[in-house]
Order: C-alpha cells, then sequence, then structure tokens
C-alpha cells in the first residue's frame, strides 16, 4: 500500500502548479519588437511588429489564454493589432474588450460573497481602472488613425465617464463582511493595525480623469469644425480640463504640465468668444506665439503620439502573522500583488519635418512632451486598488487558519491517518486559494509622448528622433502628405531592450 503522506504530497504539488500563475506573452512580443531598428514608426507595414502580433496570434490559438483571462486576450490582441497598424481590426477587438471589461466589473459588485469565498485570481480577470480607460485612449487612437475624429471623440469621452462611476460605485460594496466572514473582521482588522498595514475598504481612485485624452479630445474637436461636426467651445472646454488635470498630475505623480496646452488654449478660448479667459491666458503665458483659429485651419497638422518601454508587471507577497489560537501560535497566512519593473529610457522625440529628399533644410520641427506617464498612473491606481482588498485577503486568511486548526484538532483525536489527509488537505486549500492575483496588462507602455506640428500643406520627409537617458536614440523616417485641415497621426513604439534569461 501506497504511503498516504506521498499520495497527499503529490496532490499538493501538482494543485500548486495548477494555480500558479504564468506569463510569457509580453516578453516574447516585446522582444520581437526590439528587432526593429530604433523602434516602429507610422502606417508601414513592419516586419517586428507583425512578428510580434502574431506571437499573440499563436497564445490566442494555443489557449495560453484562459477562459478567466479572455479580457487580458482582448487587450493583448488589441494593443499588438494596433501596434500593427491594422487599425480597423484593432477598433473591433477593442470595442469587444472594453463591453466585457464593463461587464465584469460591475458583475463583481452585485456578488460580493463570491469575492470572499474566492480570491482573485480563480475569477475571471476584470482589469484596473487604468488598464479599461486604456482601453478606450489607445482604441480612440485606432479611430483617428483611420480619419474618424468623431469615432475618436466618443471613445474619449468615454473614459471621465467611467472614472466616475467607478468611484461611485466602491463605497457601495464596502459594506460588512457577509455571513460567517463577519465573525472574523474585527480580528483580522487588528492584526492589519498591529503590523501597521493600511487599508481602507471604501477608497476611492486618485485616477478620476485622464490629462492626455482631456488633450484627445480637444483636437479631436478641432478635426471636425471644418465639418461642422465640432466646435471651437467643446474644444476649448477639453483643454481647460486638460490643463486642470495636468495640474493634478503635477501634484500626484510629479510631471509637469506640458507647453503643448498654451496655444491650443489661446487659439480656441479666441475663436470661442471668451475674451475675459483669453486675457487671462496671456496673463499666464506672456509672449506665446499662437495659430488664429482661421490660420490655423487652412494648415496640415502631425499629431505625433509615442509608446514607449513597457508598464510594470505584478509579482507576488506574501504575509505571516503570528495569532494566538487554541493554547498555541498559529500563523496567517495570505499573498497580495506587488508592481516590479517596467521603465523606459526614453525621454522625448524630436519631430523634424523636411522637404523631400532635402534632409538640411527643416520647415518645422519641435520637441514631444509627456502625456500620459503609465507608469505613475498604474502605480497609485494600484495602490488604491490594494488599499481596498487587504481586509478581504486578511479575513478570509484568518477564517481559513482558524478553521484549519479547528478540523486538525479535531482530526487529531480521531487518529493518525485521518489526521494526516485532514492536515495536509488543509494545507492544499490554505496555499492553492491563497495565491496572489498577479495578472495585468503587460503590453501597456511605460509612458506615452506626444506633438502637434503645424505646416503648410504638401508632401514631406518626416524625421523622429528619439532621446534617451543615455543620449540619442534611433531616428525613425517616413514620406508623408497632408492637406489643408488635415491631421495625421504618426505614432511610434520605443521598446525595451529585449530580456535575456532575465525576470519580467
Amino acid at each position: 500500500m501506497r504511503d498516504p503522506r506521498g499520495l497527499a504530497l503529490a496532490a499538493f504539488c501538482a494543485l500548486l502548479g495548477a494555480c500558479a500563475p504564468t506569463f510569457v506573452q509580453d516578453r516574447v512580443f516585446y522582444n520581437d519588437l526590439a528587432t526593429a531598428p530604433g523602434g516602429v514608426i507610422g502606417e508601414g507595414k513592419t516586419p517586428a511588429a507583425d512578428l510580434a502580433l502574431s506571437e499573440i496570434e499563436r497564445a490566442r490559438k494555443k489557449n495560453l489564454y484562459g477562459s478567466k483571462d479572455q479580457l487580458l486576450l482582448g487587450m493583448d490582441l488589441g494593443m499588438a493589432t494596433h501596434v500593427a497598424a491594422r487599425y480597423r481590426k484593432s477598433e473591433k477587438i477593442f470595442r469587444g474588450a472594453n463591453r466585457l471589461g464593463e461587464l465584469l466589473f460591475t458583475k463583481s459588485f452585485t456578488d460580493i460573497l463570491l469575492a470572499y469565498q474566492l480570491n482573485d485570481y480563480s475569477l475571471p480577470y476584470k482589469g484596473l481602472p487604468y488598464e479599461r480607460v486604456m482601453i478606450n485612449l489607445i482604441n480612440s487612437l485606432n479611430y483617428a488613425a483611420t480619419g474618424d475624429w468623431n469615432g475618436a471623440l466618443v471613445e474619449t469621452r468615454k473614459i471621465r465617464r467611467k472614472l466616475i462611476s467607478y468611484n461611485r460605485m466602491y463605497p457601495k460594496a464596502a459594506g460588512e463582511a457577509p455571513g460567517r466572514y463577519a465573525r472574523y473582521e474585527g480580528m483580522a482588522r487588528t492584526l492589519l493595525e498591529r503590523h501597521h498595514f493600511a487599508y481602507n475598504p471604501d477608497q476611492l481612485n486618485h485616477y478620476t480623469d485622464d490629462a492626455f485624452a482631456r488633450y484627445l479630445s480637444g483636437v479631436f474637436e478641432e478635426a471636425q469644425i471644418e465639418s461642422g461636426a465640432g466646435s471651437y467651445q467643446s474644444a476649448y472646454l477639453s483643454y481647460l480640463k486638460a490643463q486642470r488635470t495636468y495640474e493634478k498630475y503635477a501634484f500626484l505623480y510629479h510631471t509637469p504640465v506640458p507647453a503643448f496646452l498654451a496655444p491650443a488654449l489661446l487659439r480656441t478660448a479666441e475663436a470661442a468668444g471668451r475674451t475675459h479667459e483669453l486675457a487671462r491666458w496671456k496673463k499666464l503665458y506672456p509672449g506665446q506665439s499662437y495659430l488664429r483659429a482661421t490660420d490655423y485651419a487652412r494648415m496640415a497638422h502631425i499629431l505625433f503620439v509615442g509608446y514607449n518601454g513597457k508598464i510594470f508587471h505584478l509579482v507576488q507577497q506574501r504575509f505571516a502573522f503570528p495569532l494566538p489560537l487554541m493554547n498555541t501560535i498559529s500563523m496567517v497566512s495570505f499573498a497580495v500583488p506587488k508592481p516590479e519593473g517596467g521603465g523606459t529610457d526614453v525621454r522625448a522625440h524630436e519631430i523634424i519635418v523636411t522637404p523631400p529628399g532635402q534632409p538640411g533644410a527643416p520647415v518645422a520641427q519641435t520637441t514631444s512632451e509627456l502625456g500620459d506617464d503609465l507608469m505613475a498612473i498604474g502605480a497609485t491606481n494600484f495602490k488604491d486598488h490594494l488599499s481596498r482588498i487587504i481586509l478581504r485577503e486578511a479575513i478570509r486568511s484568518t477564517l481559513k487558519t482558524v478553521e484549519q486548526i479547528t478540523a486538525q484538532e479535531m482530526a487529531r483525536r480521531a487518529g493518525s491517518l485521518a489526521q494526516i489527509l485532514t492536515m495536509v488537505g488543509g494545507g492544499i486549500f490554505a496555499v492553492a486559494s491563497d495565491q496572489a492575483d498577479i495578472r495585468s496588462w503587460r503590453l501597456l507602455p511605460a509612458t506615452i509622448d506626444t506633438a502637434m506640428v503645424d505646416l503648410a500643406p504638401g508632401t514631406y520627409d518626416l524625421a523622429v528622433r528619439t532621446r534617451t537617458d543615455f543620449g540619442p536614440g534611433g531616428t525613425l523616417t517616413e514620406r508623408v502628405t497632408v492637406g489643408p485641415g488635415q491631421y495625421l497621426l504618426v505614432r511610434t513604439v520605443n521598446p525595451p531592450a529585449p530580456s535575456v534569461g532575465g525576470k519580467n
């Protein structure tokens, strides 16, 4: 007869292996992108981007994304398709991901008991608020790339409504723990406070608006004015809200308020007839030059957007606290995710426009500025999320510990074999159900930078030079043609350096 301890140990190891999440798609994706010298630019088909997309497609076909990771699949596939300049396909994928994300998020608030019974990794991934917002922001650029400015505007306008609705829902879901879990809430709070763990079940998100999305809303409004679908009033209000949100960013994330807002505010305030506000902006930005709206409408415009590096990923960290129980000291153990890695060495891009074949005679030149620092936004948003869930994790772990110790004491009195199986079985459940949810949207960049180039209509050679922490980076070139009143989206993707056997 086989040793029951060996059988139990084998089951224990197998269950742990089944529960431990693994991620390889992002590493392969970025390594493929890194084969493109200097990054990826614009509309042209780039073998590196196509290869990176094929890796995500292959992972989908091999079912590497499980049934509970369908939102992650939609986000990864949408981003990879966008990077490969297949904008209409990416837009369709992101629309489906947006619907699924909102459904899962709403559902997560309707079954509080399930959230206590199962850890988050056992449930379908619903994404963090900043991730669900980035679905709309990136998708707005899909629409912009195909000239659908109204579609782009609809996507950016969804963002503020989303973030407001999220904050309204959190306090409603932060009531007392349900059922038998309520008996251990006080014990769990005492443990957390004794060990100086901050928690707040109804913590609101600091991330309540997206400044870059507000700026893009203004751009998308202006792009439709000649057709009669946009207005200077709406464009001005979008730029004004972008300014205010960037000022909040400066406080929350220590990022600068970009200079590209000043001419947009002056131009649209004047065109909208807001004379008092125009005077205020002129006082705030003395000597700031800007094109008047009538001249601006006759110009061509290149909207540059750069995706730089990769955002952090999540890893598991485990805590164990002593808890006096039944004349002994037991350990309450639980696991939570924490951010790790990520970043970029890209600081800005020089956008240089020259006549065709005349690289030494620029007709326009500008430097990009930070649009969104997703490393900072994501880390703050994650911290808010952790503050909401950590008490729940402590309550669940406290209950499991008490019930396990009680069962083991009963098994000890019942006999050796039952004792072994009960104790080992309890250990399997405790550890297997205590896996931190380390899923996240790993294909997001660390930062997004942006610039607007205004120039006379025509055909030009466009050069994008990367500035890094270590000096000049690569230079990408593309020939573009832009007409009067036309806006052209140009993107670059600067992946992080390839990983060589390191952690991702």
